[in-house]
Parts: C-alpha cells; sequence; structure tokens
C-alpha cells in the first residue's frame, strides 16, 4: 500500500490559494465555487498523493463527488479569453436560473469551438445530455461536423477538435441531420446533431419530437442568429420568420440557450430572436443588444489570431445621364467620382469599365501573396449570380492559367465546390454570399468587394473570410489585402476597422507592458441612368498609414520592377526606413526559395456524404454485375433483374438502402454487391 502524507486535508490557507489559482471557479466544470467547494487531491490522498498546493485542485461538489479515486482530464484545449468568457457566462447563468446567454462576435474568434468547448464542459458537468445546433446554410453543418470529429469505417476517431479534450468524456459525433431519425443515437450519450434553420422549417415535427423528449437535457445553439427575427416584437412588421418562431420553441424544451451571431440585429434592423434590447445611452431611437460576452476585431488583433489589413481603394468616374422631360428640359450629364457619391453604387460596379480593373487587382494580389506560399488564394464577392457568372467569364478568358471556382447557390454542385476550395490547390472562389458567413478557408489572404452591401455588419462578414490567421505562419507576417470601390460608406467602414485596430494594437501594448513589469440599395431616378463608369485611380490604407493614388502608383510601379510580393503599405515603410539608414551598411538578404505546394487532398465528408457515396456505389456495382450478365438498361428484363439483384444484396447485408443510415450499414450493402456472382 502507498505511504499516505500523514497531512489528510489542505489547510484553510492552502483552500484560500488553491481557490485564487482557480479564479473562484471549478477547475472541472467553471461554475462558481460555491460555500461547500471541496480542496481535491489530483492523485489521490490513499494512492499516496501529498496533500500540497502542487497536488491540489478546487472542484465543486458536484465535480468532486463524480470524480471518484483519479478521474481526472486532460485536455490540450487552451481557451482563448473570449472564449474562456463564454464558457464561464453560461454556467455562472445556468447556476443563476438564467435559459439563455447572448454572444456577440466578430469572424474569425473560434465561436464553433467555443460552443462545442461548451457543450463539453457541460456534458462533464452532467447538465447534459446532447447538443442541439442549427446554423444558415448547409456549408457550416458540414464544417461543423468534419472540424469537430472524423471517424473510420471501425468507428475509430482520426482527425478533428475533439481531440484538444480528453476521450474520456466529452461531446461525441454532432452530425448533419436534415430529417434523419434519430437525429441523436440512443447508444451515444452525449452526441449531438448541427441542422438548417431551413431544415427546421422544412421538418419542424422531427426536430420539436426531439426537443420534447430530450427536454432539459440539451444544450441549444443558434449560431449567426442574425437569420431568425422575433415573432413578437410588436414593432418588427414582417421583419419576423418562421425559423425564429420555431427556435423560441425548441429554447423551451433545452436546459440552455447559446445565441450566437455577428452582428446585434438582422439585416432588416430587427431584432434577434429571444434577445433583449435596451435603449441606445445617447441615441433615443436607437437600441442595443444586451450581450454577455463579445469579441471584436481588436481582440483578434491583440491576441494574435486576427490578420492586419491593407485596402486597395479604386475610385471610378461617373457619368449620369437624365432624358428631356416634357417641361423642356433636354438631355443632361451629370459627371462626379465615386469616391464623393455612392447612391448609383449598383450599376456603377455593373459596368466593366469599373469593375474589371477590380478584378485585375485581385489577381495581381493573389499572384503576389503566391510569391510567399502557393496555397495562398483569394475570394470575390459579387452582388447577383448574374454578376458572378460574367466575373467567372471574364477571368477564364482573360487569365487561363488562373484556377478559378464559381460557387453560386443555383448549382447543385457549390457545397461541394465550396469545401473542395478549401483543400485541393486553387487559386479564385468567385460567389455572390455562399462563400461568407462561417466558411473557414484560411488560406484566402485577398478579398475583392464587387457587392453594392454596405451594412457595416456585412462587410466584416465578407473581409472576415480573409481574417483568419494560419498556423505555421506569424500572424504578424499574415495581412489581408481588401480590394474594393471608394465609395464613401467603404470609406467609412476603413475607419470603422481603423479604430478596432487600433484598440486591439492599445490592448496588446497594455498586455506586454504588464509582462515587462510583472513577469440598402438607392432608388434610381425615373428619367436618369449612369451612361458610364469608368475606374481611375487606386489608393491604398493599412492598419497604420494611407497613401494617396500617386504615392500608391509609384510604389506598385517600383514593386513590379523588382518582382516584390508585399503589400505597397509595407514597401513604403520599407522604402522611408531605408532613406534614414542608406548610410549605415545593411546585411545582403539571403534570396528567397519558391515555396513548394501542397499536395492535393479531397475535402472531409460528413456521415450522410459517406453514406450517399456507399449506396452510390452499390448501385453502380449492381448495375455492372447485370451488364456482365449480358442485361443491360432498356432491356425488356432489366428492371426485374436489377430487383432480384437488389434484394440478394439487402438480404446478405440486412438492411435495404431506406435502412442503411449508418456508414457501417451502407458499407455492409456495398461489400454484398461487390460479392454478386
Amino acid at each position: 500500500m502507498a505511504d499516505r502524507d500523514p497531512q489528510r486535508f489542505f489547510t484553510q490557507n492552502q483552500r484560500n490559494i488553491l481557490y485564487d489559482l482557480a479564479e473562484g471557479r471549478c477547475e472541472t466544470c467553471s461554475a462558481p465555487l460555491l460555500d461547500g467547494w471541496e480542496a481535491d487531491h489530483m492523485v489521490p490522498w490513499v494512492q499516496g498523493g501529498r496533500t500540497v498546493i502542487e497536488n491540489g485542485q478546487a472542484l465543486c461538489a458536484q465535480c468532486n463527488k463524480g470524480k471518484g479515486r483519479g478521474v481526472q482530464y486532460t485536455d490540450e484545449f487552451s481557451p482563448r479569453p473570449f472564449q474562456r468568457e463564454v464558457i464561464d457566462q453560461v454556467f455562472d447563468r445556468i447556476h443563476a436560473g438564467e435559459r439563455l446567454t447572448a454572444v456577440l462576435a466578430s469572424p474569425g474568434s473560434g465561436k464553433t469551438l467555443t460552443y462545442q468547448a461548451t457543450a463539453t464542459r457541460l456534458f462533464r458537468a452532467g447538465l447534459i445530455d446532447h447538443v442541439a445546433v442549427f446554423a444558415p446554410r448547409v456549408t457550416l453543418a458540414e464544417q461543423c461536423e468534419t472540424d469537430w470529429m472524423q471517424r473510420d469505417s471501425q468507428g475509430s476517431v482520426t482527425k478533428g477538435d475533439c481531440l484538444l479534450f480528453d476521450s474520456t468524456k466529452r461531446i461525441g459525433m454532432i452530425r448533419h441531420k436534415i430529417k434523419e431519425k434519430p437525429l441523436t443515437p440512443v447508444t451515444e450519450p452525449g452526441s449531438g446533431f448541427i441542422s438548417t434553420y431551413s431544415a427546421l422549417v422544412t421538418n419542424e415535427s422531427v426536430f420539436l419530437e426531439w426537443a420534447a423528449k430530450h427536454q432539459g437535457r440539451f444544450l441549444l445553439v443558434a449560431d449567426e442568429a442574425q437569420f431568425c427575427g422575433d415573432t413578437t416584437d410588436p414593432d418588427a412588421g414582417e421583419g419576423g420568420t418562421r425559423a425564429g418562431a420555431l427556435i423560441k420553441q425548441m429554447h423551451e424544451y433545452a436546459r440552455h440557450t447559446l445565441l450566437l451571431t455577428g452582428t446585434p440585429n438582422r439585416a432588416d434592423n430587427q431584432r434577434l430572436v429571444l434577445a433583449d434590447y435596451e435603449p441606445h445611452p445617447t441615441d433615443p431611437k436607437r437600441e442595443v443588444l444586451v450581450h454577455h460576452a463579445e469579441a471584436k476585431y481588436s481582440n483578434g488583433i491583440a491576441e494574435g489570431y486576427l490578420r492586419k489589413f491593407e485596402m486597395r481603394l479604386t475610385n471610378a468616374r461617373v457619368s449620369k445621364r437624365t432624358l428631356a422631360d416634357d417641361a423642356g428640359r433636354g438631355d443632361s450629364v451629370l459627371e462626379y467620382n465615386l469616391s464623393d457619391d455612392g447612391s448609383e453604387l449598383v450599376p456603377v460596379l455593373r459596368d466593366e469599365k469599373t469593375w474589371q480593373p477590380l478584378v485585375d487587382d485581385v489577381v495581381r494580389a493573389i499572384r503576389d501573396k503566391q510569391k510567399f506560399h502557393a496555397s495562398y488564394r483569394g475570394l470575390i464577392s459579387c452582388m447577383q449570380q448574374q454578376d458572378a457568372k460574367k466575373v467567372y467569364k471574364y477571368l477564364q478568358q482573360r487569365y487561363p492559367d488562373l484556377r478559378v471556382a464559381l460557387a453560386v447557390s443555383s448549382d447543385t454542385g457549390a457545397s461541394k465546390i465550396l469545401q473542395d476550395f478549401k483543400v485541393k490547390p486553387m487559386d479564385l472562389l468567385v460567389t455572390v454570399r455562399m462563400a461568407f458567413i462561417g466558411y473557414d478557408c484560411k488560406t484566402i489572404t485577398v478579398v475583392g468587394i464587387l457587392t453594392h452591401y454596405r451594412d457595416g455588419g456585412h462587410l466584416m462578414q465578407l473581409i472576415g473570410r480573409g481574417l483568419r490567421v494560419w498556423d505555421g505562419t506569424p500572424a504578424r507576417e499574415q495581412t489581408c489585402l481588401i480590394v474594393a470601390p471608394d465609395d464613401p460608406k467603404m470609406q467609412g467602414f476603413l475607419d470603422l476597422l481603423r479604430e478596432e485596430n487600433d484598440r486591439g494594437l492599445k490592448v496588446l501594448e497594455e498586455r506586454e507592458q504588464e509582462e515587462r513589469e510583472e513577469p440598402g440599395d438607392a432608388v434610381q431616378e425615373e428619367f436618369s441612368y449612369i451612361d458610364s463608369a469608368v475606374a481611375t485611380t487606386t489608393r491604398a490604407s493599412s492598419n497604420e498609414l494611407d497613401m494617396d493614388a500617386d504615392e500608391t502608383l509609384m510604389v506598385e510601379t517600383l514593386k513590379r520592377a523588382v518582382d516584390a510580393a508585399e503589400d505597397v503599405t509595407k514597401l513604403k515603410q520599407i522604402i522611408e526606413m531605408a532613406g534614414m539608414m542608406l548610410k549605415q551598411p545593411t546585411p545582403v538578404p539571403q534570396p528567397r526559395t519558391e515555396p513548394e505546394p501542397e499536395p492535393p487532398t479531397e475535402a472531409p465528408k460528413t456521415e450522410r456524404q459517406k453514406i450517399a457515396d456507399f449506396n452510390s456505389k452499390t448501385s453502380d456495382t449492381i448495375r455492372q454485375y447485370l451488364y456482365r450478365g449480358g442485361v443491360k438498361p432498356g432491356d425488356a428484363g432489366y428492371r426485374d433483374a436489377a430487383m432480384k439483384a437488389t434484394a440478394r444484396v439487402n438480404e446478405a447485408a440486412g438492411c435495404t438502402a431506406a435502412n442503411a443510415n449508418t456508414v457501417e450499414k451502407a458499407s455492409r450493402r456495398f461489400r454484398a454487391a461487390l460479392a454478386l456472382k
């Protein structure tokens, strides 16, 4: 038997230190430590664990009771301050009897991993059995499943963020579901599902029945909740949505609801579902979303998970023609600069003399970025599908060697294109809004804005596709280059980014100092139209400085002459610094080697996609079997022969295609089809 420490219990002074080290929270479930919390031995006292601070931890009574003799989670997940704040707020509010936690978070803040980590902690604490997630797009649902957990045909976990958490107890598979029953298998406690708001509306009975069955035992997550309107708001008018009403019903069954949003209001300026609002402190006509945790662009800059930016703003000379009227006024032409008036932005951006130079600028920027790493790529967001298709056709004709993908909602394969773009060798993605909310492709470093939307939340979501820091490359060496028209509202958005950047840098400086000290569309007038719009000059702005059009052109010319890849604002800083240091000897830099391209890979597949693939292969195998036997499609007896062969496959596999609702069953049918003789 192990020698036991003669001191069995922690002293009051040791308890105070453990409490302070845990910041007043349970080390397992993060719940606030109330009266009766317990100082626990990590290596149990009965097994020789010493009663010292290094072997102690502060636990709530419930977690210590469930710990037994040696259950200790060893997670590799180290939450960002924002993620820790969300987890803490959820536990605080649950223990306070609150039903909802609202979170306002900018793109790239790690919302998906945040709710997955929160669900894991709740599951470990015995507060929930499942997690139910709803998101606006299928792409987000598939991304959630494959990013969290991937398993092989034997059911073993091979990849995913779930590996950051001790497998002793964590949330299991979060499957993309549309209407398949069961949404969560009875044999998998701790599992979950993710679906879209559209699927919730289409198959509401499936989800509501599940919620009623698991009442009080699941975490409900409304991701990108700005897609849900509040149907009970008396001032909302038509702003409410059916999805919002159903989320409210799901909320009534949930143990707790986590509301995640990138903007405080919907695009129609109506309230978010379930959210509370309070009067704006200075503007009585406005309301402020009551949120319990927040992550801004400034947080990402300060904590090093979001990139700095350079914005290249291209002006245009606009010619607006007004036709003659009955009052005797003849035709008239008004010419002005886009930088002074952006009220006619839609027709301006549809003029090829405006959008083509912007597209060319995007291509040049991508090729510059690829001098640093061949996997860097870009994104162009257009107004409508017809505009995206024109841009795609132009790129194919002007840049035949450019690897371009087009993803628009009218194409049935758009979801696969978005998935493939993230993992296959590509250069540029052209879309409207599909690669928008939540689309995570960290190799996107150039964002072209050819859309007329100027809402700050929308633009932040769009450029957020290029702000995420790519692991393996230092954050301070990465920038997002934004190519945009130079209209007044875009200039306002630039100012907003600058303000957020300044806040982030201030936080970063304060933190470093502490470490040193203490280790909508405008309506065109009836008889007027844009006759032409021609792109003219381009200026550049980054987090730190502005360059006028002449400076930008001069530095861009030098950049091309020496085949440099750096952003023009960075080159300006280098040139200015070099001017001050010309009298000093400078070391000769080593030649930059051409980066090796990454080997092509396939996008990970969800369970639904794997099952569909196996079913398709089974059907093809049956057709090949019949063909080898001389029975071809169109023959008189083909249908009967196909039915008999399929029945043999189903009998051998023990299930039909309709019942093959797991990868293992679908794989069994495929193997049975291969065995046909």
